[in-house]
């Protein structure tokens, strides 16, 4: 699978442009940043724009969504089954939930916490995690939504992400460190987020980096 990435949006938001080489089969992960790049992108390249896979409907993560609806009608908008927003008409996604881009497959994870409608996109191919604001380089997202859930983060990213093989290469929804992606070995030796031996030690680590914004 391809993947470019693209950099811009409301907070250094990351969308990212996957395709099947083979097919040419494309997707959207989050329309987060300036549409005109993307599009010129899958001319440049002869791609057909299939799906947008939405990690969480947090308003920065779909801010240009209406731009790709408007041009590409046809494709299948993808979130959470807990999506709650109608404005759009969005496929719901069951949890480890199989989706077919060409001929590569993307398996979609509930990943809750920093928002209640979070989801991962693993390609397992070739290597590669879409997290959002779930895992970010260094650190996991915050939990300060209406929605969000520490607990559920906690169980999100020890008991579904960081299972995954360490050699998966972490593509986050915002540019938040020292490099875009990383290996999910690279982030657990770098960050104190992700060697937790338990909640409480967890949720001690997110009051600290709160106290210290």
């Amino acid at each position: 699978m391809i993947i470019k990435c693209f950099l811009g949006g409301y907070d250094n938001n990351l969308s990212y442009l996957i395709w099947c080489n083979k097919t040419k089969i494309a997707a959207i992960v989050d329309p987060a940043v300036e549409s005109n790049p993307i599009i010129e992108s899958i001319e440049k390249n002869n791609l057909i724009l299939d799906k947008i896979f939405i990690t969480h409907t947090h308003n920065d993560h779909i801010a240009y969504l209406n731009d790709f609806k408007y041009l590409f009608n046809n494709i299948d908008i993808l979130s959470s089954k807990k999506t709650l927003k109608t404005s759009f008409n969005f496929k719901k996604l069951l949890n480890n939930e199989i989706v077919a881009l060409g001929e590569e497959m993307i398996i979609c994870f509930n990943t809750p916490g920093h928002y209640h409608d979070s989801m991962c996109f693993w390609n397992k191919s070739s290597k590669s995690l879409f997290t959002g604001d779930t895992i970010f380089v260094g650190r996991t997202g915050r939990t300060i939504s209406a929605t969000s859930n520490i607990k559920h983060l906690y169980n999100s990213v020890y008991n579904i992400l960081l299972k995954l093989p360490s050699d998966t290469i972490i593509y986050p929804g915002h540019h938040y460190g020292y490099t875009k992606s990383i290996s999910i070995k690279e982030n657990i030796a770098i960050s104190k987020f992700f060697t937790c031996k338990s909640f409480n030690q967890f949720q001690q680590v997110m009051n600290d980096f709160e106290a210290q914004r």
